[in-house]
């Protein structure tokens, strides 16, 4: 049946060539067309069951909040450059309104000077109700000394947070920037500045506006893009804007170094490296396959066939992948490389037998029939192996996964469709155009491999050593394999030196904070309140932001405003503010030194507590007299005052009528009674935390680390499914992700095993030679992990897919040697391994370099999985030259053994019975 098929075939391409080739080259040119809808997406989440609770809940998260797919712009230097660059790059930014909604870069100042104090808890409002009887710098400083006693040194829960840290810190550095001041008053008296005053009052109250780091050598803008980041190309365009103006801005500004992070700009930098390495590594393998193949057959016009064969496969392929999966993702974008690798397979074993049965005199039709009897069964065998084996991933729950069985196998197969229905013609229509041209038949001359031939009889001959070397190596790369290691840093996977990972890795280390974050959605804000409130209380949570935070419910507004009246009171009633007297600036000294001394114990309650942050801003304020830090703003104030005392009195006096009506104006304000509502809260505040519709509301949740190290990922995606089974964002997601690939990849290798078994089986109608095929598979596949720990390699989300994947592939070597050994005459295996171990030769060494153009994949992650491929192809490649035969040779001496045994009656039989 089966020769009658492919003789039909060969009669077909051979009489109809030109028709062949020409619809063939005109379905090519449509589905190019067809092609150019196939869309690329670099979102990991797309990778995810689309169906999966989690990823739903993302979806909707992203299409209904703007706040939760952001660019971040990150600028390094001295604050006093970074602000005012800051400022200017914000205004700049917002006039990019086809891109940019909003740009915040600072805490939102006018709801915090109306509504400051009633967002305060309440137990911080009981400490610091004394604060405004008298705003005198005496009795202030008295009482800033009584609230910070009450607050930290009272309280050892006081730095039990990181919220009640990051408090800390900003009432630390208030308290730094309010000496300094009456430092600089106390020296320059008049001479100083007013906004001096200024902001030490405002700072004071509220902390520094802008988004600065710890060690305030880093500022953050947060820019609220107009589209959701499943808008590539719009991600793209802004990105690329706002990366222009930010390097005409700095310019101008040599101290200053600004870059861009954030979900959107590194979905930008993914595409565009991903759409680079789809051209660059397709281009290079087929440029790598055209070489190899013009050096083995010593001919330029064939391998040229060969080449465009391919890409008539491949657009087919294409064509067929834009109208079904419509996009591909990271695992189906280097399709193109892959299937170069895979697809020339079925053209070199066609080209090889070709040049073959021409070489010996045969016309072209028998050439061409002969050709695809002895070598049709194998290519369609292979082909249906390899496809398969890409099928059974479709049983995936992952997306990414099942779209990548489907595009790899419906793609091999059509490329093999394209060497069985159209290279043929080619090669007819090729030899009918020489002669016309230069008025004799093609010349052809077949290269004999004939060191593959002696390398597998020498297999076959000492098959029981060499078997017992293969199995050898095999336990000992099987102990290899089972001490490989996962990776499962997403980030090891993105393009290395990428300048977006490398300013959100910086993020991390300045402001201990991961912006790879979780994300809750409520129905009301009294649950997004309890939800953040929760979170606050974990250890792992760098910080919250919700809602909630900006509107206090009912009942806590109820009881901080009795604290709010009584310092509305103060502020109305004491209005007179005694001035300094020489008789009272020793009780100021005293209080100055008593706040140096609430520092230094705050600084010791820090260090027990393990809050370095706070320990540190603590021994900035202090100094260290002697070293290179030199004393403290405290200390220097002190010395200052008593250098001249009564020049001191005069300006701490100028200073005092300076801050005191600042002070006095800004408290009152912040100390507003009036009832905070919904419409209250700023739109800007507004859009951040409730969606769209208006009925849901937003809580994020910020990882205090790095969350690619899966204890602390497991750690953290377990609390926060603990506070809500509903939590989604990048570390559930990514967790989730790794899951459900284990789950796929397990799976995926048991069903290909039995699919290729069965399809074996079917194929040779005998167990034997089904086993025959799959033992040295399983061996090059243990090999292939083995090899991949021992240089240092590691698993990851992608790179796993390798291992079902190398079953498909791999098979192909041991089948064309079967199907060649059961047509040869028994024992012939030099002769077989001569001839078709030349074409297993050059379609392994063709696929090893198609998947090693991946290794030059600027995505590190398909970098990984080209070079475990290519380790695999390679390994399958040696144990079907060595270990095959070497089976084979034990098997045929089985053989004849039994053969003889069986003969051997008859033989002793004859003279009796003459």
């Amino acid at each position: 049946m089966r020769q009658r098929i492919f003789t039909f075939i060969a009669r077909m391409t051979y009489r109809h060539s030109g028709i062949i080739v020409l619809v063939a080259l005109i379905a090519t040119a449509l589905a190019a067309g067809v092609a150019t809808r196939l869309q690329l997406t670099t979102r990991f989440s797309d990778l995810m069951p689309q169906g999966n609770p989690m990823v739903v809940e993302f979806n909707k998260i992203v299409e209904e909040y703007s706040t939760a797919s952001n660019i971040i712009i990150v600028v390094q230097g001295e604050p006093d450059q970074m602000k005012p660059f800051a400022d200017r790059l914000a205004a700049s930014v917002e006039q990019l309104e086809e891109y940019v909604e909003r740009v915040t870069h600072k805490i939102d100042e006018g709801y915090i000077a109306r509504h400051g104090f009633m967002l305060e808890e309440t137990s911080d409002l009981e400490n610091l109700q004394d604060l405004f009887s008298d705003l005198a710098l005496i009795p202030l400083l008295a009482h800033i000394n009584d609230s910070f006693e009450k607050e930290y040194v009272e309280d050892e829960l006081s730095l039990s947070t990181k919220e009640k840290e990051d408090e800390a810190i900003r009432y630390l550095e208030g308290l730094e920037r309010w000496i300094k001041a009456i430092d600089q008053y106390a020296l320059r008296g008049p001479a100083t500045d007013p906004a001096v005053a200024r902001d030490a009052v405002y700072t004071l109250l509220v902390g520094d506006p802008y988004y600065l780091s710890y060690d305030k050598t880093m500022l953050l803008l947060i820019v609220r893009p107009t589209f959701p980041i499943t808008d590539l190309d719009m991600c793209v365009a802004a990105c690329d804007t706002i990366e222009a103006l930010i390097d005409d801005l700095a310019a101008a500004h040599p101290g200053i170094d600004a870059g861009l992070t954030g979900t959107i700009v590194l979905a930008r930098d993914e595409l565009v490296a991903a759409r680079s390495d789809m051209y660059l590594t397709s281009i290079l393998a087929l440029v790598l396959i055209l070489a190899l193949f013009i050096f083995s057959f010593r001919m330029w016009t064939a391998p040229l066939l060969a080449a465009l064969n391919l890409i008539i496969g491949i657009t087919w392929a294409a064509a067929l992948a834009a109208v079904t999966v419509r996009t591909l993702n990271i695992m189906t974008s280097m399709f193109a490389a892959i299937l170069l690798g895979l697809g020339v397979d079925f053209s070199i074993h066609i080209i090889s037998l070709y040049t073959e049965r021409r070489a010996m005199g045969e016309s072209v039709p028998d050439a061409l029939r002969d050709t695809l009897n002895k070598s049709g069964s194998g290519i369609v065998t292979g082909a249906l192996t390899t496809a398969c084996a890409f099928f059974t991933l479709m049983i995936a729950d992952s997306a990414g996964i099942r779209e990548m069985g489907f595009v790899m196998g419906e793609g091999v197969i059509l490329c093999m469709l394209s060497a069985v229905l159209v290279l043929p013609s080619m090669l007819t229509l090729r030899e009918r155009i020489a002669a016309r041209i230069a008025r004799h038949r093609v010349r052809f001359r077949a290269r004999q491999f004939t060191f593959i031939g002696a390398l597998a009889d020498g297999a076959a001959r000492y098959s029981t050593p060499t078997l017992i070397a293969v199995l050898l190596l095999t336990a000992l790369f099987l102990y290899s394999a089972l001490h490989v290691q996962f990776d499962y840093n997403y980030l090891n996977m993105e393009p290395e030196g990428l300048t977006s990972v490398i300013l959100q890795e910086r993020m991390i280390e300045k402001f201990d904070i991961s912006p790879d974050f979780a994300l809750i959605t409520t129905s009301t804000v009294e649950d997004a309140r309890t939800i953040a409130e929760a979170a606050k209380e974990l250890g792992i949570v760098g910080g919250v932001e919700s809602i909630s935070e900006y509107l206090p419910s009912q009942e806590q507004q109820q009881r901080r405003r009795p604290y709010l009246w009584k310092i509305r009171r103060d502020l109305t009633a004491n209005r007179t503010v005694s001035p300094i007297t020489p008789g009272t600036l020793g009780r100021l000294i005293e209080e100055l030194g008593r706040l140096e001394d609430n520092v230094v114990e705050l600084s010791q309650l820090a260090f027990i507590s393990g809050r370095d942050k706070v320990d540190r801003t603590c021994q900035r304020i202090l100094g260290e007299p002697g070293e290179s830090q030199g004393p403290g703003p405290i200390a220097l104030a002190i010395d200052h005052i008593g250098e001249d005392r009564t020049k001191a009195v005069r300006h701490l006096n100028h200073f005092q009528s300076q801050y005191e009506p600042i002070l006095r104006q800004r408290a009152m304000a912040m100390a507003s009674p009036d009832p905070i509502t919904i419409d209250s809260v700023p739109t800007d505040i507004v859009e951040r935390y409730v969606s769209r519709s208006g009925d849901r509301f937003l809580v994020t949740i910020y990882p205090k680390e790095q969350v690619w190290n899966i204890k602390f990922l497991n750690r953290f995606t377990e609390q926060m499914k603990r506070i809500d089974p509903r939590v989604t964002g990048t570390p559930p997601l990514f967790l989730e992700l790794i899951q459900v690939i284990g789950r796929d990849g397990r799976r995926a290798t048991g069903v290909a095993l039995i699919v290729i078994f069965l399809l074996l089986f079917l194929d040779f109608h005998s167990i034997r030679s089904t086993l025959l095929a799959m033992i040295p598979l399983l061996i090059g596949a243990v090999w292939m992990v083995g090899i991949m720990h021992l240089i240092g390699m590691k698993l990851t989300i992608v790179n796993v897919m390798g291992i079902p994947l190398i079953l498909g592939i791999g098979i192909d070597d041991g089948v064309h040697i079967l199907h060649r050994h059961r047509v040869e005459a028994r024992g012939n295996i030099r002769a077989i391994l001569s001839s078709t171990g030349k074409a297993v030769l050059i379609t392994s060494l063709t696929t090893m370099l198609a998947f090693g153009s991946l290794v030059f994949a600027t995505y590190r992650g398909l970098g990984s999985l080209g070079s475990l491929l290519f380790i695999g192809v390679g390994t399958c490649l040696i144990t079907s030259l060595v270990a095959l035969p070497a089976l084979l040779g034990l098997v045929d001496r089985f053989s004849r053994r039994v053969d003889s045994t069986r003969s051997t009656p008859r033989d002793h039989a004859a003279p009796d019975a003459a």
